[in-house]
């Protein structure tokens, strides 16, 4: 009988066959090693978040592994998709810059670059602003590209894409525009553009619907040729962790680097108001709900931790199986990670 899971077999035989080499699983073991050098050389307090949470992360678009009790029946425990919320309570008790490595798992997962469970990186400075956070992803994909072939520079593709610089930064909305020569804002004239590209919308897709098909379809595939890239500056309806961006309200300040094309890491200043957190979590756990039917509880504990005092920080999250693809200019996940 086939393993209900086969990519859970695949390594071990792919190992023993000889079709994955046993000096990825090293180099692997390597990056995860200068991982954490890097962040305790700089004075970042390593942490281990529970896996089973009784409130997971709520985003419409993210879908957490619920456990069942003793008989069988959904429980109230989820394992954590992010360990964002518990790493936000030990910052309002007074930690000072940390950082986890570890596990996450989110359901509903399945491609070159996804799989349900990964190995994610998430770090937080406290009085720092988000380029602070930028500035250790372009150190530390340098760090590790050196660690591992001996020279800032990476091969992907037969392409030299050199790190030892900053990488670019790109506005969102001036990518919207340069690209599709529109407003990220406006759901007309994203149906429009869209359409004009032979993408063709359906009717019943609406503004987030169309920006996340603009990201997908269109601005993505555009980056793969640009190396090392931030996007800057994402509609603050759709990240409702994220403080605003002063001077205009509609944007936040959230970044997401991008490397050879691929998502490499998603983060953000963040929001510490607990009034306005609280009402952007119900709204979201009403999207959710909406498009899912699953209702997702708001974690009172963390809404607590922000009225205590949440500092002013900022916090990403990198995909580490992801970042190992890369280094080692391998194809998929599956590629470097034990299943």
């Amino acid at each position: 009988m086939a393993h209900p899971d086969s990519k859970a077999e695949r390594t071990w035989r792919r190992l023993a066959k000889g079709e994955l080499s046993w000096e990825t699983l090293r180099l692997r073991s390597r990056i995860l090693d200068r991982i954490r050098a890097y962040f305790r050389a700089s004075g970042f307090l390593e942490v281990d978040p529970p896996i089973a949470v009784l409130y997971p992360n709520i985003d419409p678009n993210v879908y957490p592994v619920s456990l069942s009790d003793a008989h069988g029946r959904v429980s109230q425990r989820f394992l954590h998709t992010s360990p964002e919320l518990s790493m936000k309570k030990l910052l309002a008790a007074g930690s000072g810059n940390l950082f986890s490595l570890g596990k996450v798992f989110r359901d509903r997962e399945g491609s070159p670059l996804h799989h349900p469970e990964f190995t994610m990186l998430e770090w937080y400075r406290v009085g720092e602003s988000a380029e602070a956070v930028m500035e250790d992803v372009e150190a530390l994909t340098r760090t590790l590209a050196l660690e591992i072939h001996g020279r800032e520079e990476i091969r992907r593709g037969g392409a030299i894409i050199p790190l030892g610089g900053k990488w670019a930064r790109w506005e969102l909305s001036d990518a919207f525009d340069a690209l599709l020569g529109v407003s990220m804002g406006d759901e007309g004239s994203l149906r429009a553009a869209l359409s004009r590209k032979g993408l063709r919308p359906g009717t019943a897709e609406r503004w987030e619907d169309l920006f996340f098909r603009s990201c997908v379809d269109v601005i993505e595939p555009a980056l793969r040729e640009r190396g090392a890239i931030f996007l800057t500056g994402f509609p603050s309806a759709l990240a409702a962790m994220a403080r605003r961006r002063k001077g205009n309200e509609e944007i936040c300040e959230r970044f997401e680097g991008v490397l050879c094309g691929v998502e490499l890491v998603n983060g953000y200043e963040e929001l510490t108001d607990p009034v306005e957190q609280e009402e952007r979590l119900r709204q979201l756990a009403a999207r959710h709900k909406h498009q899912t039917g699953i209702v997702l509880p708001i974690d009172p504990d963390f809404l607590d931790a922000l009225r205590m005092g949440l500092p002013f920080c900022s916090g990403a999250a990198l995909g580490v199986d992801r970042l190992a693809m890369l280094l080692l200019d391998k194809e998929t996940i599956e590629d470097v990670a034990i299943r």
